[in-house]
């Protein structure tokens, strides 16, 4: 019999609870440290209400957590193999359970994008999160045992994140100032595209590794997987180079966009050199230790991207 406290707790292990604060973290960021400066540099501000947007916080979160759960629901066999000790499906909450658990906070988040885009006008926004619900459904079953599929879902729906608080405001914009909005658009738009492009190469590159390290019982169950299909060689040479165009690209936006002393020192300490120290772990492949060391460590990094927005406001304002 488990406990109350030790339920609760498997039950926020299940939903990935620290990864949900991060989403919504993330949107409300993006929206208060990205879009609003900007905005007021235009002399605008935002138009969606502020109930409306803590509803597109919680339907993005609540259908993130119903992705969660029915990933583990889907995966009980292989983490027998690769986490038998943690698991939660099957050891702490039965799975009709969790199957109950991915069917409510599905509904909530379909329910909440449907009435956040009824009441903005933009009925046809609630078509996201059907979709993305559906993906995430197929992606437990079906597209996470493919060839890259499901790593490219995955990062696509990360990068969604931050770029559905814009997807919200723009038409909300245009309707209010007409024309006055489009010099502001490519701005928004370069910004906003810039975290979420980051939010997709880094999620790719955990994935991988990610797989690199369940490899075991992704082999046994024939997931068709990056280190399964093309070994494990092949694997470290790819997340390799999507690290050093990660890099790269940190180093181009900072020269062309955000060329100040405060962004170059924030992007190499707190990005590009763990960066490189996960590359080093990974290209040294002394098994699962040091592969989930590297997916920790790329985490943190998206960590370290996220908290850069607190400063994109002051930034904004010094550049303009």
């Amino acid at each position: 019999m488990v406990g109350v406290f030790d339920y609760i707790k498997a039950l926020f292990r299940l939903i990935r609870l620290p990864n949900l604060l991060i989403v919504a973290v993330t949107q409300i960021l993006i929206r208060y440290c990205v879009i609003l400066p900007l905005l007021k540099q235009g002399q605008m501000t935002l138009q969606l209400p502020g109930g409306l947007f803590a509803l597109v916080v919680l339907a993005t979160v609540s259908i993130a957590a119903g992705g969660y759960v029915i990933n583990d629901y889907f995966d009980r066999k292989i983490d027998r193999i690769n986490k038998p000790d943690s698991m939660i499906v099957g050891r702490m909450i039965y799975p009709r359970h969790a199957m109950a658990y991915h069917i409510f906070f599905s509904i909530l988040g379909i329910l909440a994008g449907t009435w956040v885009s009824y009441r903005s006008g933009q009925l046809y926004m609630s078509l996201v999160f059907f979709m993305v619900s559906g993906l995430l459904w197929f992606y437990s079953t079906t597209y996470k045992r493919e060839l890259l599929l499901g790593n490219i879902i995955v990062s696509l729906l990360t990068a969604l994140v931050p770029f559905l608080v814009l997807l919200y405001e723009l038409p909300l914009l245009a309707r209010t100032y007409g024309s006055m909005v489009s010099p502001v658009t490519g701005y928004l738009l370069t910004w906003v595209l810039g975290f979420a492009l980051f939010a997709f190469l880094l999620t790719m590159t955990r994935e991988i590794v990610k797989d690199a390290e369940d490899f075991e019982g992704d082999q046994a169950y024939g997931k068709r997987t990056v280190p399964v299909i093309w070994g494990m060689q092949v694997t470290h040479w790819i997340t390799s180079a999507f690290l050093l165009i990660s890099a790269s690209l940190l180093v181009l936006a900072w020269y062309f966009f955000i060329p100040d002393h405060i962004t170059l020192i924030y992007f190499i300490v707190l990005l590009i050199l763990p960066m490189m120290v996960v590359m080093g772990l990974i290209l040294r492949g002394n098994g699962r230790r040091s592969y989930h060391l590297a997916s920790v460590l790329l985490k943190l990094v998206m960590v370290a991207g996220l908290v850069y927005m607190i400063a994109v406001n002051l930034i904004i304002n010094r550049l303009s």
